[in-house]
Parts: structure tokens; sequence; C-alpha cells
């Protein structure tokens, strides 16, 4: 098993093993807090539930009170009736609470298991807090009475007679832990809850964590397969989310590295060409006049040939070395206002012979006389160059080559069209890129096909753009410049004199 595949199980499986953790602990950890909060809160409710419900038996004891007759009970508790003596019962029984009766003179009842005595309340610090109850509220205070113990909840409701006027006060007695209300059942179920919300969790983290890391690893050997110069190889997209985006980048840099490495091909196959074709032909003919197949009175023929063809081999280096130039940035813009329309006459000149022996017409069309653009001069002459040399050599024995200027905004807007056999939609797309040939049919020395890619590198320099367009009548290449004020624009007003008023 090689280092690769090593490193990718390892890849795998940790990307497996991390997602999987991660959604599982993050399950488990929202179970627990939802758990907690759960018991909090029902605990809560129960124990002022529980709390209420032991206020609601103060109440039922003062309204047993209200229907008795109290004064018999506080001459002699035995004869208590028997409704309060089933409430007295209720409340140890079901509560563990002690019920003493306290009325507005002070005298104080307490009921015991099956005996009752009267005293007289002496707590000094309880009396503030009883006050109240005799004034017509209701108290629950723990550790009120300090011979009960801190432990001891008293709960206070007012007793009235028929008239609504108040008597005394029920006070029942409940230990902390009495009032403390069970939620053990809550703990068991929210257990169980949680058990099967985790076995379910698990199972939904491994099914997540298996889909995430699924993609990822065939991402991972993709890339693996584009390091291993098979770019061929192309990611599954599945769905819309992240991964798919990162599948579809994926594809589509190997699409761009495709499209590269074919470029790369091309350009050393072209390469090789055009600098094997006019070796070739030196060295041959070189080699012909050194062995003597080629006559001493025909020498120079073929040393003007020879020299041709050096020539030739001169210039496509140089071009080459341009071209190296304008990608890597290296040639620096000397941006200058000058017109384009006279840079345009002064390029038309220079092919003025080639379009007199194809009986070429050519159409000026210049909207403005003038039209100043803010370029380097030198870089745009070689665009307007190459572009007039391929519009005469595509342009027919008396066709038509037109020239066309005029602004848009803050533009300006070069246009050269011929009228020759146009460019194939399949071929379009391609034109701008280095040693494509439109025409297959180009033989050695009618061209590099690099014209077209300095002409558009340039024109990116300055940011522009180039733009071409063609059908069976010709071909059009549109490009823009940024526009320059004129001479007479960018002159600074001159003031104005103040003349002495004529007499």
């Amino acid at each position: 098993m090689s280092l690769f595949s090593k490193g990718e199980r390892y890849v795998k499986n940790s990307l497996f093993r991390r997602l999987f953790l991660v959604i599982t602990a993050a399950l488990l950890i929202t179970a627990l807090i939802l758990t907690g909060v759960m018991v909090i809160l029902v605990r809560g409710e129960r124990q002022s539930a529980l709390e209420n419900e032991l206020r609601l038996q103060a109440r039922d004891f003062a309204q047993l009170m209200r229907q008795s007759d109290s004064i018999i009970i506080w001459r002699d508790a035995s004869l208590i009736s028997g409704n309060i003596r089933d409430k007295l019962s209720e409340l140890r029984n079901d509560y563990g609470a002690d019920v003493w009766l306290l009325r507005q003179n002070g005298m104080l009842m307490s009921f015991g298991e099956n005996t009752a005595s009267v005293s007289t309340l002496s707590d000094q610090e309880a009396v503030a807090q009883i006050y109240r109850v005799l004034e017509g509220s209701e108290i629950t205070v723990r550790g009120l009475f300090s011979q009960l113990g801190d432990s001891v909840v008293t709960i206070g409701v007012p007793w009235t007679d028929w008239s609504g006027q108040v008597q005394g006060a029920v006070l029942l007695h409940v230990s902390v832990h009495q009032m403390i209300a069970d939620y053990s059942d809550i703990l068991r179920y929210s257990g169980i809850g949680s058990l099967v919300a985790m076995v379910f969790g698990v199972a939904l983290s491994y099914a997540i964590a298996r889909r995430q890391s699924g993609p990822v690893k065939e991402i991972q050997q993709v890339v693996a397969d584009f390091a291993g110069g098979n770019l061929a190889s192309r990611a599954r997209v599945h769905g819309h989310d992240d991964m798919a985006q990162l599948a579809q980048s994926i594809n589509a840099m190997a699409e761009d590295l495709s499209k590269l490495e074919e470029s790369r091909r091309s350009f050393v196959a072209n390469v090789s060409h055009e600098l094997r074709s006019p070796l070739t032909c030196i060295q041959g003919y070189c080699q012909g006049m050194l062995d003597g197949t080629i006559l001493q009175s025909e020498h120079d023929k073929y040393l003007e040939i020879v020299l041709s063809e050096s020539q030739r081999l001169t210039k496509l280096v140089n071009t080459l070395l341009d071209l190296s130039k304008y990608e890597s940035g290296q040639r620096p813009l000397n941006k200058t206002a000058f017109d384009v329309n006279n840079l345009l006459l002064t390029v038309l000149f220079k092919f003025e012979q080639r379009i007199e022996n194809k009986g070429i017409d050519v159409n000026i069309d210049f909207t403005d006389p003038q039209c100043f653009v803010r370029a380097d001069a030198d870089q745009i002459t070689q665009v307007a160059t190459n572009l007039v040399d391929n519009a005469v050599k595509f342009t027919p024995e008396g066709g038509k080559l037109t020239i066309h200027t005029h602004s848009a905004g803050k533009q300006a807007v070069v246009t050269v069209q011929d009228t020759g056999i146009g460019i194939s939609a399949e071929d379009l797309p391609y034109i701008f890129d280095r040693f494509y040939k439109a025409d297959k049919a180009h033989t050695s020395g009618m061209g590099t096909g690099l014209g077209l890619s300095i002409v558009k590198k340039i024109l990116e320099q300055h940011g522009q753009d180039i733009t071409c367009s063609s059908g069976p009548s010709g071909t059009s290449f549109t490009f823009t410049l940024e526009k320059a004020p004129s001479p007479e624009e960018a002159r600074p007003a001159e003031p104005t004199q103040d003349r002495p008023p004529r007499e």
C-alpha cells in the first residue's frame, strides 16, 4: 500500500470519526441540557403546586372553623366536630402537618395526635408576622417559631366568621422535607426519553457523518488523480449544498487545467513547427551550397531565401518574447494623449502597396475628424498593425476594408472590418489563443498565430477589451480606448484683460 493510500485512508477515517463524535457529543449535550431544563421547570411547577395545595388545605380548615362553634372548641377541645378531626388526621397523615389555632386575644391552641392544648402566644418575634394574618393576609414563612426550628415552614391564613370578621388565624406547620415535591418520576421518564433520543441520535450521527465524509473522500480521490496526471477525472455532484459547490469548483478547475494542458501541448507543437520550418529551409540551402548541389551562379538567389527565413525566424522569436513580456506585465505603459484617427491613417500607409496589389477598396469612416485617446501610442500602433494586417491578408481581391471610429461616453471605439470569408462559429471563441489559426490551410510563412494574442494582451493591460464578430460577409474587430480631451479642451482658459472704456 502506497503512502498516499495510507494518507487517504487516514483522512477518510479521521474525518468520519471527527464528524461522528462531534455530532454525537452535540446531541448528548443537547439532550442533557433539555432534560435538566425540563426537570427544573417541572420541579418548580410541582413545588409551587404543592405550596398552593397546602395553602388550600389551610383555607379548608379555616372554612371548617367558621362552620363550627368556636366558643365550644376553646372551652373543651374534645368537643370538636368530626369534620375537623378528620381534617386534622388528613393533614397529619398526608402532609405531616401540625395545626395551630390563634385567636385575636393571643390564645393559641395546638392539636396533637389525640389531644389539644391551649396556651398563650409568647414568641414576640412571630407577633409581627401573625399580626398580618389577623388583619386578613396570608403568609408563608420558614422558621417563624423558634421552638419549632428553622426546618419548619408555617402557612398562615385568616379564620373569619360568617360576617367576614377575622376571628383568628389557622397556622399550618409543615417540615421543609415535606414541602419538597417528588419529581423522581420526571427523572425516570426523562432518562428513558433521553436514552431513546440518543439511540436515534447516534444512528443519525452515523448517517450524517458518512454522508459528509463520502463526498470529501471522492473529491480527495479526484485531486489525487490530478496530482497523478489524470485530468479526465471528475467529482460527482450531489444536490446543491456546500459539498456540491466544492465538487463543481473542482470540476471547473479540472476543465481549466485540461484546457491549459491542451494549450501547452499545442503551444509546444506550434512553436516547434514554426521554428523547425525556417531552420530546415536554412539548413537545406546551406548544405546544398556547401556540397555543390546548388550551383555557384545560384548562390545569391538562395542566400536571399536564407536571409528571408532568418528574418522570419527572428521575427517569430521577437514576437514570442513580446508576448511573454505582455503576459508577465514586464512591458510598462507609457500613456500619452494622441489622435487615434491619425495613428490609424499612418498604419494604413504601411499597407498601401499590398492594398493596391489586391485592389482593396478602403473606407475611412471617422465620426469626428479627431478622436483623442490616452494610451501607449507604440503599443496601440502594434494593435492596429496586427488587425489591419489580418484584414488585408483575408480580404479577397476587389474586397473592401473599413476603419471606423466613434465616441461612446468616456471611451473611444475603433472598428476594423473586412469582407473576407469570415471565421466559423467553432473557431471564433479561440481566435485570441496563442498559435491558433482559424484558417487551417495556412502553411508555414503565412503567420504565426500570435498577432491576435498580442492584441488581446495589450488591450487588457490598458484595461480595455476587444470583441470579434464574423459571418459570411466578413469579419469585424472592435476595441475600446480611454478618451482624452483634445489639446484645445485641455488648454486652460486665458484670463480676459480689462479694456479701458471707449471715449
